[in-house]
C-alpha cells in the first residue's frame, strides 16, 4: 500500500492563493473537438496553464488513462457489505457514509472532502466516489483524472465555485517554472489541513487486511 497511487492526489498540500484561484477561473475557457472538452485554458498573471486529463493524471502520478471508468453497482454492493455497511440498506438509491463502520466511513468522509464536487448532503456517496473508494481499497486502475476533468469542465461553465483548491494550488506548483512561482503566490492565503500519509496509509491497510480476513 506504501505505493498507491492515490497517495499524492489525496495528501498533497500546498498553500491556496485566492487570488490566484479566482483568477484562474475568471480567465478560463475550453479547448474542443466537436462538442468534447479536451482542455481547460487560463491564465494567472499573464502565464498560461493548461489543464487536461492526461496533465491531471501526470502531476498526481495516477497513470491512470488506460483505467477504468467505472465498477458494476455488484461489484461495489458485496465488496461494501464484507467492510460492515448494512445489508438492509442496500436497498437505497443512494449509499450513505453513515451506514459504514468507522474506518471505511472516515475514508469516504476524506474523499468527499478532498476530491469530491459535492457541496450538499455530505452523508450521501455519489456513485463516482464510490467508485474510487473501491478502486483504492482493492488497488484498481480507475480513472479518476477523467472525472476530475469533468467536474473541472463543468465549473469553467458555471464559474459557481473555487474549486478544488487544494487540488488546483498543488497543480499550479508542479506546473509553473521556479521563477514563475511568485506570479501565484501572491495575496491573502489559506491553508487546508490535509490528509496525512500517516493517516491515509493506516485506514486504507487496515480495511484491505479486513476485507482480507488478516
Amino acid at each position: 500500500m506504501a505505493k498507491s497511487k492515490y497517495k499524492t492526489l489525496l495528501t498533497a498540500d500546498a498553500p491556496i492563493y485566492l487570488a490566484t484561484q479566482r483568477e484562474f477561473w475568471k480567465n478560463a475557457t475550453l479547448e474542443k473537438q466537436g462538442d468534447i472538452a479536451t482542455a481547460i485554458k487560463s491564465s494567472i498573471k499573464g502565464k498560461t496553464v493548461q489543464i487536461t486529463p492526461q496533465s491531471i493524471s501526470e502531476v498526481f502520478q495516477l497513470d491512470d488513462q488506460a483505467g477504468k471508468t467505472s465498477f458494476t453497482k455488484h461489484e461495489l454492493h458485496i465488496d461494501f457489505i464484507e467492510r460492515g455497511y448494512e445489508a438492509t440498506m442496500m436497498t437505497k438509491l443512494t449509499l450513505e457514509k453513515g451506514y459504514f463502520p468507522p474506518a471505511p466511513r472516515f475514508l469516504f468522509h476524506t474523499l468527499l472532502l478532498c476530491v469530491s464536487n459535492k457541496t450538499t448532503s455530505f452523508n450521501e456517496i455519489p456513485l463516482k466516489i464510490q467508485n474510487l473508494g473501491y478502486a483504492i481499497l482493492q488497488e484498481e486502475n480507475f480513472n479518476y483524472s477523467r472525472d476530475i476533468f469533468k467536474d473541472l469542465v463543468n465549473n469553467v461553465d458555471t464559474k459557481s465555485f473555487l474549486l478544488f483548491p487544494r487540488f488546483l494550488s498543488y497543480y499550479f506548483e508542479e506546473k509553473f517554472s521556479k521563477d514563475d512561482l511568485a506570479l501565484i503566490n501572491q495575496g491573502e492565503i489559506t491553508v487546508i489541513n490535509c490528509l496525512t500519509s500517516e493517516n491515509f496509509f493506516t485506514n486504507v491497510s487496515t480495511l484491505q487486511n479486513t476485507s482480507r480476513g488478516a
